[in-house]
């Protein structure tokens, strides 16, 4: 992905999420911080623990349905890389502390709806809330500029061609562009 192309992912997944990123989730794209998708990845920051409920919270809030989940783009890999490279001392601190917390109350063990309630229950918490909204930014950044959120999710069009500015979004396939 050039450089422009990211900066265009970053304003997207902004929007998304309706807020604005962090400087850490910013230089992270900007410098191709992306999911190592080989066979003999091995995770730095988390341990495989931590990278099980991170995989099931990140597919609490991007769940397979008529298209890929969280687990499929592996975003859990995304998320063990900015912790070992790009997140501030004070985010790394927040995500490693609410992950934690997830892997001692057996987060991994609950079936998805239970997981679902879980978080329901965790939003209502104010260490919580920072926590999930840390997270849920983490895990759409880490979809929306994986190979398969970008491909099998958003329209993906890798040599673009004429400009149409003035076409609704029905249209062009009913997804916003990946590219």
């Amino acid at each position: 992905m050039d450089l422009m192309n990211r900066r265009e992912a970053i304003k997207r997944t902004a929007a998304i999420m309706g807020c604005a990123l962090s400087g850490s989730l910013i230089t992270a794209v900007m410098s191709g911080c992306s999911s190592d998708t080989s066979a003999d990845w091995q995770p730095r920051a988390l341990n495989r623990h931590q990278l099980a409920v991170t995989a099931d919270l990140a597919e609490v809030i991007l769940p397979r349905t008529s298209t890929p989940g969280a687990k499929d783009a592996q975003v859990e890999r995304f998320i063990d890389s900015l912790a070992v490279d790009y997140l501030s001392p004070d985010e790394k601190n927040i995500l490693m502390n609410g992950i934690n917390q997830l892997v001692d109350e057996r987060f991994a063990n609950l079936s998805f709806e239970e997981q679902n309630v879980y978080v329901s229950k965790l939003l209502e918490r104010p260490d919580g809330t920072a926590f999930f909204r840390l997270f849920s930014q983490f895990a759409l950044l880490g979809f929306f500029t994986s190979e398969t959120g970008a491909t099998q999710v958003l329209n993906y069009d890798p040599i673009p061609g004429i400009y149409s500015g003035c076409e609704s979004l029905e249209e062009v396939g009913g997804r916003t562009w990946a590219t």
